[in-house]
């Protein structure tokens, strides 16, 4: 009898635990990861419709920064010159005009088509309107954009979402014709038309799901983050930014988070469906919810990090930020592991609002022991090259700043920072001062 009991009450029991484990799997999947889930899903169960953004070329034609002029002849192309004209994604394109092209004009036409170039990294204009600014023929042109679209990051030069993520796709070996089927049909990923997807690319659901999650994981924009470290080019999760007061918001990244919509058949093929469509509708809710809660409260607790940079980085954990709001801590860990915050000028995993090590100051504050690791990478980025700064010296200067510790504990983040000893310092740069005078 006790027996049978105890097997009643387990059964509840597990199928509760089998639904929160699948919602807190949804916590920790990125936007390009849930849409491939979401993607998956709907093609399974017609009750769920699912919409995802797609991001779209907004022309800005020709950019204030290079004119009609700077192209005038191939014979004037001065790298220098542009070099100190430009920065980031155009000074990049610039320095690499000169390495890729050998015939003067051929560089000539390259200027024409950076001419063209979007900050998002997409081509403003055809090849036929570049062709006729340059004076060649749209043979000549295409040659030469060919060998532009072979510039990193890869889909630098596309003509439309398609093609920057083919190059993309090209460049790891995954542009299968499935995939290619995929590219060709964007509209009806768009909209969430699963069931011509699945014809059109001859896939079942869950690869369709791989294939999207794949896609979407891709940088639709390359040349927008060009200042951020290639494994974070993607579409960020996330957008934090300024308010009319000054203070700093987050909000989810429209661009890139999928929406769900409940439907209800006028003959649902059963009523399981149904129900399990308006669960992922509720849960995803909630879970966007909830990361906005997260991020909420670190993008606030770490307002001077945003302000000022990673030196003013204070320790935070995840079980910190669960006790204030309430969550667990396994929950706000699950959030932090794989979302991508767009901020101002550059992209951030939220990972990296979670300082680690905690060093007290004299005004009682605490920074997390990765702002120190900043600092120390400030002090030897204008240290004389001839005489690199000790650790001992280091301490004194940090004491100056009202941060006290020890040596060892400065060693320990100079180490986690990737920043060798003074003395490998001053050899190595001794060595490289030697070889420049060698070959002078």
């Amino acid at each position: 009898m006790s027996g049978h009991g105890q097997y009643l009450s387990q059964q509840p029991a597990q199928r509760m635990t089998q639904t929160m484990q699948r919602a807190l799997g949804l916590l920790q999947l990125d936007n390009a990861e849930l849409s491939g889930l979401l993607i998956e899903e709907a093609a399974r169960n017609p009750n769920l419709q699912v919409t995802l953004p797609m991001p779209e070329l907004t022309p800005q034609r020709r950019r204030p920064w290079v004119t009609p002029g700077s192209m005038a002849g191939a014979g004037d192309f001065d790298p220098d010159r542009f070099g100190a004209q430009v920065a980031g994604l155009y000074g990049h394109v610039q320095d690499q005009i000169g390495l890729v092209f050998n015939s003067a004009r051929d560089r000539q036409i390259a200027e024409v088509f950076v001419a063209a170039l979007e900050p998002s990294g997409w081509l403003g204009e055809s090849v036929d309107e570049v062709a006729r600014t340059a004076g060649c023929t749209p043979e000549q042109a295409a040659q030469v954009l060919e060998k532009l679209q072979g510039i990193e990051p890869t889909g630098l030069f596309a003509r439309s979402l398609s093609e920057c993520l083919a190059l993309q796709l090209a460049e790891a070996e995954a542009l299968t014709p499935p995939m290619q089927s995929l590219l060709d049909n964007l509209p009806a990923l768009a909209r969430g038309d699963t069931g011509a997807l699945i014809q059109r690319c001859a896939v079942d659901a869950e690869e369709l799901g791989r294939m999207v999650a794949l896609l979407r994981s891709l940088d639709p924009k390359p040349g927008a983050q060009f200042d951020t470290s290639p494994a974070l080019r993607r579409a960020p999760d996330l957008v934090v930014s300024r308010d009319e007061l000054g203070e700093w918001q987050v909000a989810l990244n429209r661009a890139s988070t999928p929406e769900v919509r409940v439907v209800r058949l006028a003959e649902p093929d059963s009523k399981e469906g149904l129900e399990t469509a308006r669960w992922l509708e509720r849960t995803l809710s909630r879970r966007n919810q909830m990361i906005l809660r997260v991020a909420g409260y670190v993008i606030a607790y770490q307002h001077a990090f945003l302000d000022h940079g990673r030196t003013r980085l204070k320790p935070l954990t995840s079980g910190e930020v669960g006790a204030a709001l309430g969550l667990h801590e396994t929950t706000v860990g699950r959030i932090r592991a794989g979302l991508l915050m767009q901020l101002p000028k550059q992209v951030l995993p939220l990972r990296d609002f979670f300082g680690r090590g905690r060093v007290t100051c004299q005004t009682g504050e605490s920074l997390a022991g990765d702002a120190i690791a900043a600092m120390i990478a400030e002090l030897v980025a204008v240290e004389p090259p001839d005489a690199p700064l000790s650790d001992a010296r280091m301490v004194d200067i940090l004491k100056g700043r009202g941060i006290i510790l020890s040596r060892r504990t400065l060693a320990n983040w100079r180490t986690r920072a990737g920043i060798a000893p003074a003395s490998e310092r001053k050899r190595a740069a001794t060595g490289r001062l030697d070889k420049k005078e060698r070959f002078s």
